[in-house]
């Protein structure tokens, strides 16, 4: 039997960052998967980033992970998005070379010492300790492999199930097979488990598409990385995402076909991911809008197939081609894949630590998808950390759990954690209380700390962090320390930006740089200050107020964070919780007092209660109430 210290089961983002976090942290591991040659595949749109899970990349880079520094190999445009909102608000997206992105994965992954790839459909986990304790797993093919940490990172694949108008066939994604035997595996630990869905869209020949009169959105024409230790360059032109719009006769005719979709015929119950929903949802619930927005993406330099993103459609092959050949551009587009929907099962992500670990069995971890997430990002994030508190866990060290406050890996482990999942969750900036603070642009200056103590970031990568954090000190400390009058010639500057000119007292030059109209290069000389250094002195200077704000919410939340709820708490025991806190806390079973916070219905009386009582647990030397 061969023999492991972790097992990662899954060759999507999750399984591929938890593989290569384990093995890079000195770890015997074997990663498995149905298809060695689909590594890193991205079955849905070719694009990396975006609100919400572009911070998610940054966080993943600056503590070590793969996923930036793979995809700028690969980038064939990278734009900066919300570029009409303040600084703090921006972020990046890629579109990327699907076939590029999944070589250098497979790559990557052959590289590391200490990591075996097997093909092969895992078919049942297996334990020891009366069924507590992971041993290893058997997969379909009659192997055994012994692992002392397992994670599952099934994706898709469990129980799958493909739809396309009336047409349905088990499978994983892409016509792959599915993943029966590891479904029933999970179910018979006693999980709790649900169905969710997602689709994709029709695939294109761009030769036959009409891009004239379309708009093109181009690269960024600023050097440009997603990753931190990526030197900055400008994508080759060529391969730009072009727009168009649905149109009257495309509502009209999935109106006219809705009863063929099997989001609608009956054929699935189950929920998708409204914050990306399929085109047929769209004009069923906002039936007032007359068109929306369709964009062109190529999947390759070297492949002619263009993904149509915002047309995630189920419907029947002749429909789709109606429906595709309605839209301005598309009139004699030729479909090279045709658009589905894939169910599948999950487990309920509140039977897991924010560790990744499942409740009540050691060693066993689950990441991505088969948590309730969808996107790649989201599944990259949940691997990155099951790989890395499953090494841990071999090594006897503590497992890693970031905060809400700390980044939006920690808001997203957080929600899947303690408030579970309805449909497929996406990582959004609303999600995240502290977003000003937990900026795409300072994920290195909040995590390289923590990635180096782990062990997947060097010294020097952590001394160029280090660096850039001085530099950008010693800039906001001169701008505190210079104070110019009225008589400074950048008074006319002030004049000429239509802001109050200076007056007899004058300003400090950080205060300037705090009004709207005012740029860091207005007031000093940038040459040899890097982009990445200015950039931040401004988010200090003109979200202090922000800033601070968060700061003081913050520090709340830590202390609320800090009031653990003993795990055999008996909230029907506080007489002063309402019966319908009692009951909703009771099925949380939230860790801590800051969790009980957002676990959804309870009440901040409820909290008040809570935390008295929770107070009242306690040794006094750790703050407990002292009894009369």
């Amino acid at each position: 039997m061969r023999k492991y210290d972790v097992i990662v089961v899954g060759g999507g983002h999750a399984g591929c960052e938890a593989a290569s976090a384990s093995a890079r942290l000195g770890r015997a591991t074997a990663l498995v998967s149905i298809s060695l040659s689909r590594l890193g595949k991205m079955p849905c749109n070719p694009a990396i980033g975006g609100p919400g899970k572009s911070q998610l990349v940054r966080e993943i880079d600056a503590l070590g992970g793969e996923m930036a520094r793979l995809t700028d190999t690969c980038s064939l445009t990278l734009r900066l998005l919300n570029t009409s909102k303040g600084s703090a608000m921006q972020v990046q997206r890629a579109q990327v070379d699907r076939f590029e992105y999944q070589a250098a994965w497979k790559a990557r992954l052959e590289s590391l010492d200490g990591l075996d790839l097997i093909e092969g459909t895992v078919d049942d986990i297996l334990f020891s300790d009366g069924g507590r304790t992971v041993r290893g797993v058997r997969l379909l093919e009659g192997l055994e492999i012994a692992g002392r940490a397992v994670v599952i990172a099934a994706g898709t694949f469990l129980r799958g199930r493909v739809l396309i108008g009336q047409t349905s066939y088990a499978a994983g994604r892409s016509g792959e097979p599915p993943s029966i035997g590891l479904a029933r595996s999970l179910e018979q630990l006693g999980l709790s488990m649900g169905r969710l869905n997602t689709g994709t869209t029709p695939r294109l020949n761009a030769m036959t598409i009409d891009y004239a009169g379309l708009e093109l959105q181009q690269t960024r024409e600023q050097p440009s990385a997603f990753s931190f230790w990526s030197e900055p360059r400008i994508c080759p032109p060529g391969f730009p995402v072009a727009v168009t719009r649905t149109t009257a006769k495309t509502h009209r005719i999935i109106q006219q076909n809705l009863h063929l979709s099997p989001g609608y015929s009956g054929d699935v119950d189950s929920e998708g991911p409204r914050h990306c929903p399929s085109l047929e949802t769209k004009i069923v619930k906002f039936p007032q809008r007359t068109s929306h927005k369709v964009f062109l993406e190529r999947e390759g330099r070297n492949t002619q197939e263009v993904y149509v993103q915002g047309v995630y459609v189920s419907l029947p092959p002749a429909v789709q081609e109606k429906l595709i050949h309605s839209i301005p551009g598309l009139e004699h587009a030729a479909i090279q894949r045709f658009g589905y929907k894939i169910e599948y099962d999950y487990v309920d992500p509140t039977q897991l630590a924010p560790t990744m670990a499942v409740a009540g069995f050691k060693g066993l971890f689950l990441a991505g998808q088969v948590n309730g997430t969808t996107g790649y990002e989201e599944a990259a994030g949940q691997g990155l950390l099951a790989g890395i508190n499953a090494a841990r866990r071999i090594s006897g060290d503590s497992p890693i759990v970031l905060g809400r406050h700390q980044a939006f890996l920690g808001v997203m482990t957080d929600d899947l954690t303690a408030k579970g999942v309805r449909e497929p969750y996406r990582m959004l900036p609303s999600r995240a209380e502290y977003r000003i603070v937990l900026r795409e642009q300072n994920a290195d200056l909040r995590l390289a700390g923590l990635g180096h103590e782990i062990g997947l970031l060097n010294s020097e990568q952590l001394a160029s962090v280090r660096a850039r954090e001085s530099r950008i000190n010693q800039l906001l400390e001169r701008l505190h320390a210079e104070r110019i009058g009225p008589g400074d010639c950048r008074n006319e500057v002030l004049i000429g930006r239509g802001t109050t000119p200076l007056q007899s007292n004058g300003s400090s030059l950080y205060e300037l740089l705090r009004r709207p109209e005012i740029r860091l290069e207005d007031l000093v000389d940038v040459t040899g200050i890097p982009e990445t250094v200015r950039s931040e002195v401004e988010v200090h200077a003109k979200y202090q107020g922000y800033l601070e704000q968060q700061d003081r919410e913050i520090a709340r939340l830590k202390r609320w964070e800090d009031l653990s709820i003993p795990e055999v708490f008996d909230y029907f025991d506080v007489r002063n919780l309402s019966v319908e806190g009692r009951d909703l806390l009771a099925h949380a079973r939230p860790r801590s007092l800051g969790q009980a916070s957002r676990v959804p219905g309870v009440s901040h009386a409820d909290l008040a209660m809570l935390a008295v009582a929770v107070r009242s647990h306690m040794p006094e030397e750790d703050g407990g109430i002292r009894s009369s």
